[in-house]
């Protein structure tokens, strides 16, 4: 008799058309690399039967519906191609995300205005409010610095998470929106997915999988998406591994990048965040287990950051918490295209702070709630 290998494993994603009704996903295009230890756990609902007989035994208990989760954490890196989604781009969506494809805005002078910290997009920008929060901007000419955008207005000026050296400002200064990947919350239209997972020798079907993605960033580090699903378990089958194709890129690290709150550079060694999905799967005896795929029935994005200790003229981010201060937060990593990461948090109202002890100097622990209703925070891959 073989012995299986925890450490020889696949795992493939795909969105389905129907809820619940499972798809097809192929090795060529759905496979996500997922770090060990891959995490399956059937949830039972066992009945331990009371009758009464002539014995101090009781009958056998009764099996009734199964519910599974499946938990695993995908490094948070980019497909290394603009023009290619990321590999966890699909799981995102059904834990409650929009993907937008972001198109080019090529080479373009500045509108003559802004700040250090704003920039007047130019001529052939949209007049949408928000069309490009989120999203990264890179400026030519007399300067030549990355920001990302927290927030953009109809009349096309572009609030930066970073302090820039100069005022970007045209004639003098161009800018270019990369195409971007873009991720954000949404309430309606929430995919769901079928999950094949191959242990060794061994394939586990689910289908319905929607989920929540608590993602961590640690100085020095790549980035991680702790995935947690909830899907119908469809069959267990022998199956041999499938020749899976993955992303050529590896993960690109926090450092040299930029990590600010309220467009400050700060220093910090974690940064969190989480959508705080509440997942329920309604009853349902017409069903096979009793039960519908699983739902998102509500959500609360927190997180935390602690970074490294100021004096009150820096930052006071005791003032912010009393005050009720919402401050735009943001962190970004990688250097190569299709591989760079950006994080924005527009709106981050303080829920406490405190002063912690990191290897004997002084940093701040700061939990925040992401505040607004689809925009607590956004992921660009750029």
């Amino acid at each position: 008799m073989p012995t299986l290998l925890s450490r020889k494993a696949v795992v493939l994603f795909k969105l389905e058309t129907t809820e619940g009704v499972p798809v097809t996903p192929s090795a060529a295009t759905d496979a996500v690399l997922c770090e060990q230890p891959l995490r399956i756990t059937f949830n039972p609902n066992v009945i331990d039967t009371t009758e009464v007989t002539p014995s101090l035994d009781p009958f056998d208990p009764i099996v009734g519906g199964t519910s599974c989760t499946i938990e695993f954490d995908v490094y948070l890196k980019g497909s290394g191609s603009a023009s290619v989604a990321p590999e966890w781009g699909e799981m995102l969506e059904a834990c409650g995300f929009l993907e937008t494809d972001s198109a080019v805005v090529n080479v373009e002078v500045l509108g003559v205005g802004g700040s250090t910290t704003s920039a007047l997009l130019g001529a052939t920008a949209s007049a949408v409010a928000q069309t490009y929060r989120g999203r990264p901007i890179t400026f030519s000419g007399n300067m030549t610095e990355t920001s990302m955008i927290w927030d953009y207005s109809a009349a096309k000026l572009a609030l930066l998470t970073d302090t820039m050296s100069i005022v970007p400002t045209g004639p003098g200064t161009s800018y270019t929106l990369p195409r971007t990947w873009v991720y954000k919350p949404k309430s309606t239209g929430i995919e769901s997915g079928t999950m094949w997972i191959y242990t060794d020798g061994i394939r586990y079907e689910f289908a319905g999988c929607r989920g929540t993605c608590p993602l961590t960033l640690t100085s020095g580090g790549p980035g991680r998406i702790s995935f947690r699903f909830q899907g119908m378990f469809t069959q267990k089958t022998d199956a041999a591994l499938p020749a899976a194709v993955y992303d050529a890129s590896r993960p690109p690290i926090w450092k040299g990048g930029s990590f600010s709150i309220n467009a400050l550079e700060t220093a910090g060694q974690t940064f969190s965040i989480d959508p705080g999905n509440n997942l329920v799967m309604p009853d349902n005896p017409n069903s096979a287990e009793s039960f519908d795929p699983a739902i998102i029935t509500a959500r609360m994005c927190r997180g935390n950051i602690n970074p490294k200790e100021t004096t009150v003229a820096v930052r006071n981010a005791m003032l912010d918490f009393r005050n009720s201060v919402k401050r735009p937060l943001q962190t970004r990593l990688g250097t190569t295209a299709g591989n760079r990461i950006g994080i924005v948090v527009p709106s981050a109202l303080y829920l406490n702070q405190g002063p912690t002890d990191t290897n004997g100097y002084v940093t701040v622990d700061i939990p925040f709630h992401a505040t607004g209703q689809d925009s607590g925070y956004t992921i660009a891959v750029f």
